[in-house]
């Protein structure tokens, strides 16, 4: 019968390989094609001496393994090491969550263990356990050999230990960063439905008061005193009326959901003290994140209080799921967002969705205010 017992390395890294057979000149031919073809010989053996030298390989596999291990490894290096210690390239490992029955890839993302079945696609999990406590799965081809998996991963076991507090750590991350989302989102759940209800209820109700008003003022003309009192009051209610809208429109603006961040940003232009020039190259059909529209909102207020500018630009694009947002001002910079409570809200905010945000000034060159947000492409 004619073998080979592989060690195959990932990537470009050489392949060493083990010659069995019971003919001399095939394992001549075999080491002459494999050698050609990029592969590291290691040795030849006859069927009767098989065992011994597969071992044997096994065993260098494992102590190449202990050396590799001898130092401090990057992310994902202990993956590639046991892939190469072990002859399966696709080898992966998950961790153990403490004190819960989950698991988590290196990065701190949920996974799976492999479900058992056949076929050239089939993956097996060796659970690497401590004190009886599970601390890593190695998820690799069920025809390794268990006894070569274990001696491995027993090889590994500081360093998986190590890895596994930092996939914990990580893990722990990704739970806050996904809390800090769910309760923005769930404050702008609450901001969209303050905003229903004051346009739905007390502004319909202060509108209906202002008719009633002009139809008062209608039949006082032969009282100018009330006619005067009248009129005072109707401007009054219609000074009232404007600053709700506006209170309605700061808590969450209507014009967002219904025409777009493009609208949105040219209607935030339109009320701006100074002159603001809107670029956009999408036209904001789609639903977009609101944290854009504070961030435009807040760095043109912050321009007409502080900047001394002459014009602002806001620029808005969109590519492969990011939100590129821009406010550049030719004011007299100095803005700083660890001492302003408005920019570091926004910050905030757009780490909390898993975003970005700078702010670049230079002394009597402008600023200029840089987010990208995670949207939907």
């Amino acid at each position: 019968m004619r073998q080979a017992c592989l060690n195959a390395s990932i990537g470009a890294v050489t392949c060493r390989v083990l010659i069995v057979d019971d003919h001399p000149g095939f394992r001549a031919q075999a080491r002459a094609l494999l050698a050609a073809a990029g592969y590291e010989v290691v040795g030849e053996a006859a069927d009767g001496e098989s065992g011994v030298r597969a071992t044997r390989l096994a065993r260098s596999a494992v102590g190449d393994l202990v050396m590799e291990l001898d130092r401090p490894l990057l992310p994902g290096e202990l993956r590639a090491s046991l892939a190469r210690a072990l002859g399966d390239p696709s080898l992966d490992l998950l961790y153990a969550r403490e004190g819960q029955e989950r698991w988590v890839d290196p990065d701190g993302r949920p996974a799976s263990l492999p479900a058992t079945g056949s076929g050239q696609r089939a993956r097996t999990a060796t659970v690497v356990e401590r004190e009886g406590q599970p601390l890593a799965a190695l998820i690799h081809d069920p025809a390794l050999d268990q006894g070569l998996v274990r001696a491995a991963a027993a090889a590994a076991g500081m360093t998986i230990e190590n890895e596994r507090l930092q996939a914990e750590v990580r893990a722990q991350l990704e739970e806050v960063r996904a809390s800090r989302q769910r309760i923005v989102e769930a404050g702008d759940q609450e901001r969209r439905r303050v905003e229903r209800n004051l346009h739905d209820g007390a502004q319909q109700r202060m509108a209906t008061l202002a008719l009633s008003l002009a139809m008062l003022r209608d039949r006082a003309n032969g009282d100018p005193a009330m006619a005067a009192s009248l009129d005072q009051a109707a401007a009054g209610l219609k000074q009232a009326i404007a600053e709700l809208r506006e209170l309605a429109r700061g808590i969450h603006p209507a014009i967002l959901t219904e025409e777009g961040l493009p609208a949105a940003v040219e209607a935030l232009a339109d009320r701006s003290s100074l002159p603001v020039r809107v670029l956009a190259d999408f036209d904001g059909r789609l639903p977009e994140p609101i944290e854009a529209y504070f961030v435009v909102s807040e760095s043109l207020a912050n321009v007409a209080k502080y900047a001394c500018a002459s014009a602002a630009r806001v620029e808005l694009s969109r590519r492969n799921g990011t939100l590129r947002v821009e406010v550049i001002d030719d004011g007299i910079g100095g803005a700083d967002a660890s001492r302003g409570s408005g920019l570091r809200g926004l910050e905030d905010r757009v780490s909390a969705v898993r975003g970005s945000f700078g702010v670049q000034t230079t002394p009597g060159g402008g600023t200029r205010v840089l987010a990208e947000i995670p949207c939907d492409a």
